[in-house]
Order: C-alpha cells, then sequence, then structure tokens
C-alpha cells in the first residue's frame, strides 16, 4: 500500500488547504489558535490525528464538509501547464488545480451513485493539425461531428457538458483565463475564469481551450508554445462563427465597417468584436492596414479590455445540480449527502439551493 493510501486525511487536509490558498502557517492563523502550525503539518503527514472538534474547526475554516476529509478516492489529473503569460503564484496555482479537482471529484461521485457510465471519443482524433488551414477544418468537423449546424451556439457549457465534457467555472485571480487537462482515467476537464470577464470572453476562452483538449498537434507545432496558442484562438474564432456565416453577414471584400455591423454579429453569435475583426484580416477580408487602424480605434475609445455591444447569454453548468436533483428524488442519498456533494449546509438545500 502506497504512502498516500495510509494517510487518507492527510492528503485530503493538504488538498483542502491549498484549495483556499492558505500556507500551513496561515491556516493556522485562520484557526485561531485551535490547532498549531506544527500540528497541522503533523497531521497532513499521518503522523497524529485532530480531535472531532479540531476536525470541526478545520473543516468550517476550509469550507468544506467533515466527510470531505474522510473520501478514499482522489481523482488524479494529468499535467496542468499553466500559460506563461499567466504569472501565477505557486499558491494561486496550487488553488486552481485542487479547486477543480475537487469539483470533478463531486461530479463524479454523483455519476457513480446514478450508474452513468460514458467513455469521451475526441471526434477529431483522427485528424492531424499541420498547418493553418486545418484548424478551420477541424472547427467545421467538429460541429459536424456533434451536430450543431451553422447557427449561434447559446450556452456553450452545456453543450461540453452533453458532450461528457466536465466544464469547472471558478472566480479565481484575474490573471488565469482557463486551463484544459484530464484526469488519470481519461476524463476530459476544462475550467474557465469567470473573475471580470464579459460573456463574450468567457465564450472565447472555453472553446480555446476545448482546442487544448481535441487539436492533435503536429510535433512541429507542438513545441511552439505561442503558435499552440494562436492555431487555439484560430479554432475558437472559427467555431464560435463558421466562416461562411461570417461571409454572408460580412462579405468577401470590404474597405469600410461600421462598427454596428460588428455590434450585431457580436450580440447574435457571442463572440467579441475583437475576435470578428482578426478573423476578417485573416480571411483577407480587411487588410492588415485596416485591421491595425480597427484596433487603435477600440483601444482609443474603449480601452483595451471593454468593447460596445452587450451579449444576453450566460455560460453556467447545469448537469451536476440535475443530477444531485435526480439522486435525491430517486432517494439514493440522504439530504445530508446532497449537502455534502454541493458542499453547502442542509438549511440552505431546505431553502431551494440546487433547484430542490
Amino acid at each position: 500500500m502506497i504512502a498516500s493510501e495510509k494517510n487518507t486525511f492527510g492528503d485530503r487536509l493538504k488538498s483542502a488547504r491549498k484549495m483556499q490558498g492558505y500556507s500551513l502557517q496561515g491556516l493556522a492563523d485562520a484557526l485561531e489558535g485551535k490547532v498549531t502550525k506544527q500540528s497541522l503539518s503533523k497531521y497532513e503527514k499521518g503522523v497524529m490525528n485532530p480531535s472531532g472538534e479540531v476536525l470541526m474547526a478545520i473543516a468550517s475554516a476550509l469550507k468544506v464538509k467533515p466527510d470531505y476529509f474522510l473520501k478514499k478516492k482522489q481523482v488524479q489529473l494529468g499535467e496542468v501547464l499553466f500559460r506563461k503569460k499567466a504569472r501565477l503564484s505557486k499558491k494561486d496555482e496550487e488553488a486552481i488545480v485542487e479547486q477543480v479537482r475537487d469539483y470533478v471529484e463531486r461530479f463524479l461521485e454523483v455519476e457513480f451513485i446514478l450508474g452513468v457510465k460514458h467513455s469521451f471519443i475526441n471526434p477529431l482524433a483522427d485528424l492531424a493539425i499541420e498547418q493553418w488551414e486545418d484548424v478551420e477544418e477541424a472547427a467545421r468537423l467538429l460541429r459536424a461531428s456533434w451536430d450543431l449546424g451553422s447557427d449561434p451556439i447559446p450556452n456553450l457549457v452545456e453543450m461540453l457538458e452533453l458532450h461528457q465534457i466536465k466544464v469547472c467555472l471558478q472566480s479565481v485571480a484575474d490573471e488565469f483565463d482557463g486551463l484544459a487537462v484530464r484526469s488519470s482515467e481519461g476524463v476530459p476537464i476544462v475550467a474557465i475564469n469567470t473573475k471580470n470577464k464579459p460573456t463574450e470572453r468567457l465564450r472565447f476562452t472555453i472553446i480555446h481551450e476545448l482546442a487544448h483538449l481535441l487539436l492533435q498537434f503536429s510535433e512541429d507545432i507542438e513545441k511552439d508554445e505561442k503558435l499552440v496558442e494562436k492555431y487555439c484562438h484560430r479554432f475558437a474564432t472559427c467555431f464560435l462563427i463558421p466562416t461562411e456565416n461570417l461571409l454572408k453577414l460580412i462579405g468577401e471584400h470590404r474597405s469600410y465597417i461600421k462598427i454596428a455591423e460588428l455590434i450585431s454579429i457580436k450580440e447574435y453569435y457571442g463572440i467579441s468584436i475583437r475576435a470578428i475583426v482578426y478573423r476578417l484580416k485573416d480571411l483577407g477580408v480587411i487588410s492588415q492596414n485596416y485591421y491595425q487602424r480597427w484596433m487603435l480605434y477600440m483601444n482609443k475609445e474603449f480601452g483595451s479590455k471593454n468593447e460596445p455591444g452587450h451579449y444576453g447569454g450566460e455560460e453556467k453548468p447545469k448537469l451536476f445540480n440535475l443530477l444531485v436533483n435526480r439522486a435525491l428524488a430517486e432517494e439514493l442519498i440522504s439530504m445530508s449527502k446532497a449537502a455534502a456533494l454541493w458542499n453547502v449546509s442542509i438549511n440552505q438545500i431546505r431553502k431551494g439551493f440546487g433547484g430542490v
């Protein structure tokens, strides 16, 4: 038996501590003298165990249910590579990873209770991405494989969940946009930061991270991180608004475009004006010079992160709540177990949390 299997409580304590961004001393301070940094270290190493009173205090400080520490099976994630430009602290990176792990664990647990069995199949597994044009073909093939047509997709999170991809929405450090990873058992996971992000940016990031999960890059592309990012960007724009639809709305060559045209496309397809203009430049609809003038105009009039127009859709996961509610309705779990899965109190459930 390996050490981590012998020390379930210690491993879970370390995960919960990192999930909240605490150092050992930080957690000791949050516990206001109930336990020392040294004792916490011994708990994590499996040298000693806390009393029931201390366990309850730790659970409260770390915002988890006490039975969180008793779960023996912990989801193992593949290598998580944060983009270099994110400039996240080690503490922030660990918190993000542990939040993702916790959400996926709870999701897989309720699926196990309900007997939900499935295996993810990548529709793009046989398409090698060797050049720029292959990305658009990948976006077209994915829409066709998932029977999505060419119209706007109102909720991308629901779309991914229906295709067996776990989507974790977080509110964390501004420097983080998103990540894509698989569990050791092959479960595909996309995590997105919602903090201070307009919906159209969330939608772009969701599909960008989906590209990291699905696209099979050639060896030459794979070793160039900047090139991979450019290819994933292109996939996102091609998937969000298919080329034939964009050309139908704008035309194949333009020397002048009114901003009202771009606002209309943004509000219909849920894609930012900047992404639309970049795609038009990429397609040769507008010149490089005109594209640069557009970017200067946007930055001057609206700032580097803002733009006109409002996309009215929303991106929210729903499947997890539906599954927990189903397990409750079928009496496969108790109210307290539902509270543990949702990581809320029973009183919150009785007041209507999770649609009960």
